[in-house]
C-alpha cells in the first residue's frame, strides 16, 4: 500500500484515500500507517507519504533475519521465507520493505521464550491464528506454533526442509509455480 501511495501522490486527504482505494477500516489503516512511520499527518485529514530516503534509517531486512540466530531457540523459517532461502533470494513474493513479515515455525513450548526475546529486543511480532490488534507494516515476525519443528540449515539459517517447502509451493501453486521450477533444480 505504501508503494502505491508513493507513486499515487505525496500528499492527500483522507477523503481522497477512501474514495480511491476503498479499503476496509480506512481510518484505522491511515492511523496505523502514521504510527509506523509510513505516513506523516499534516493537519486535519491530510497526510503526506514518507519518502524512501527517510525510511532508510530503519532496521534492514538482512539484520532482521540475522537476529534470529541470537535467540538460541529452535525455529525454522517457513512459507515464503523458506522459498526465499531455498532459492537463495531468487524468489520473493508478496512483500516489500513497507510490509515484510518473516514467518517462523516455533515449538509451542517455546512461544513464551520467543515473546520475551522479541520484546527484549524491541522487535514486533504476531502469533498465527490469534486476532490482530493492529495493521502490520514494516518488518515483523509471524510465529507459527507447532508441536515439533523440523528444519535444515540453508545459508546459516534454520529453514523448513526442501520437500516441505515444495509442498507449500504446490499448495499455493498460482503464486509459487515459478519457485517450484527453481526448487526442482536443487540437488536432493
Amino acid at each position: 500500500m505504501w508503494r502505491v501511495l508513493w507513486k499515487w501522490r505525496r500528499g492527500f486527504t483522507a477523503y481522497e484515500f477512501i474514495s480511491t482505494f476503498r479499503p476496509p477500516a480506512p481510518y484505522k489503516m491511515l492511523h496505523d500507517m502514521v504510527k509506523h512511520g509510513l505516513l506523516r499527518k499534516d493537519g486535519r485529514g491530510r497526510y503526506n507519504v514518507v519518502s524512501p530516503d527517510e525510511l532508510a534509517g530503519t532496521k534492514s531486512i538482512e539484520e532482521s533475519y540475522e537476529v534470529l540466530k541470537k535467540a538460541n531457540l529452535k525455529y525454522a523459517l517457513t512459507d515464503e521465507d523458506a522459498v526465499f532461502l531455498w532459492t537463495r533470494g531468487g524468489y520473493n513474493v508478496g512483500r516489500f520493505f513497507g510490509r515484510y513479515p518473516i514467518h517462523i515455525d516455533v515449538e509451542k513450548r517455546d512461544v513464551k521464550s520467543w515473546i520475551r526475546f522479541f520484546e527484549g529486543n524491541k522487535l514486533r511480532y504476531t502469533i498465527e491464528d490469534r486476532p490482530a490488534k493492529e495493521t502490520w507494516f514494516g518488518i515483523f515476525y509471524c510465529l507459527h506454533p507447532n508441536i515439533r519443528v523440523i528444519s535444515t540449515e540453508v545459508g546459516g539459517f534454520s529453514v523448513l526442509p526442501l520437500e516441505d517447502t515444495m509442498k507449500f509451493c504446490r499448495e499455493n501453486i498460482y503464486t509459487y509455480n515459478p519457485a517450484l521450477e527453481m526448487l526442482a533444480s536443487i540437488p536432493k
